[in-house]
């Protein structure tokens, strides 16, 4: 069973229970601790442990094959094949090599899942806006919301309705987070839900970086006293809902476009609404907020730097609210720690998004779930 919009519009008038609170793991961060980093402002956003029932959890888990869960036994050939022939993540299509960079008679782009590239795989859920129907060509389709990805063509764009446990899970996130949530995202729970699973066999990052990119680019490598990683500039390294122009336009006390587009489509995410970034697994990983040094707000995201002091480690159980302004102004980046690969290939991590999204569109609702038209 899934759920759909109306499942979301019942919040607006029920009364919410009260949730507990959690315990506060990071965050925020006040501007003086932020200025002896180096970076001009601090951080809005927290990281809390909610108290979750476990119930409410191991449904969410259960609605997730384990085939997209690594094992002891797993090398990187038998982990890529399995997720090359598992129907339940989303197909997408990304840059060869990180760049798109090819011999002659290769494709510029190639299927994710039938590699084993540091990108995270996905599966994207909304709720139902219109229900399943048969269309005027014949094909099977549903109206759901939609989650325009960076680095995604139009053509790559997926979305399946959302389980009614995981949109559960999402109920009691949003319950838990409401004391540091906006306007925007108290009225009503997340519409969305973006499932993201990083591998410690694949060395599992934000971004499109094969795992035999050189990781020796300009020659650097950056050391901090809480870990070691080769630095790698625009390695994953994005703003989620904003861009560039977003930063500088706010610099520059302007208001900047009202959010970013990607694949060539309108802004899906409800203007100044938060994240909430739900982290299971076995393996944690560093959520680095990268930013400008003081006195070069406008200067390139490559020339961003990253400090302890504005990483957060997220581990199984955690719960960060992403604010609106920190994705205006910081990018992120998240990968796990060096101690972390080569150990166990069993190690993973699942990181539940949750966003508020305002824009509907139609997809196939037979997998792979593609984008098909405008709804």
């Amino acid at each position: 069973m899934s759920a759909a919009l109306s499942d979301v519009d019942d919040w607006r008038t029920r009364d919410r229970p009260a949730a507990a609170q959690g315990a506060l793991v990071w965050g925020p961060v006040k501007a003086s601790v932020a200025a002896l980093a180096g970076c001009s402002r601090g951080p809005e956003s927290v990281c809390i442990k909610p108290a979750v029932p476990p119930l409410v959890v191991a449904a969410a888990l259960g609605c997730v094959p384990t085939a997209v869960r690594p094992t002891s036994t797993d090398t990187h050939e038998s982990l890529r094949m399995r997720l090359a022939a598992c129907t339940f993540l989303d197909d997408a299509f990304v840059l060869r090599g990180g760049n798109g960079k090819r011999k002659r008679g290769q494709a510029k782009r190639v299927r994710l899942n039938d590699t084993d590239y540091r990108a995270p795989r996905r599966k994207s859920w909304s709720v139902v806006v219109e229900a399943e129907r048969t269309d005027t060509d014949g094909d099977s389709v549903v109206t759901l919301f939609n989650y325009n990805a960076y680095g995604r063509t139009a053509e790559d764009v997926c979305c399946s309705p959302i389980p009614m446990p995981v949109f559960a899970l999402g109920v009691q996130l949003w319950l838990a987070a409401l004391p540091h949530l906006c306007e925007e995202s108290r009225c009503c729970p997340p519409t969305h839900c973006q499932l993201l699973f990083y591998y410690t066999l694949f060395n599992s990052a934000m971004g499109e970086l094969s795992r035999d990119t050189p990781a020796t680019r300009r020659g650097r490598t950056l050391v901090t006293h809480w870990f070691i990683r080769p630095y790698i500039p625009c390695a994953g390294r994005h703003h989620d809902n904003y861009t560039i122009k977003h930063t500088r336009a706010q610099l520059a006390g302007m208001m900047g476009p009202e959010g970013s587009t990607h694949a060539g489509q309108e802004n899906s995410q409800r203007i100044g609404s938060e994240v909430l970034l739900y982290t299971e697994g076995n393996t944690d990983m560093d959520f680095a907020l990268s930013f400008p040094e003081s006195g070069e707000e406008g200067t390139d995201i490559a020339n961003y730097i990253c400090r302890p002091e504005l990483t957060i480690r997220l581990g199984r159980g955690t719960l960060l609210i992403f604010k609106a302004a920190d994705d205006a102004f910081f990018c992120h980046e998240a990968a796990f720690r060096k101690s972390a690969i080569g150990g166990n290939p069993s190690g993973f991590r699942m990181c539940f998004v949750y966003r508020w999204l305002t824009v509907a569109k139609v997809f196939r609702s037979v997998w792979p779930h593609k984008y098909k038209s405008e709804a």
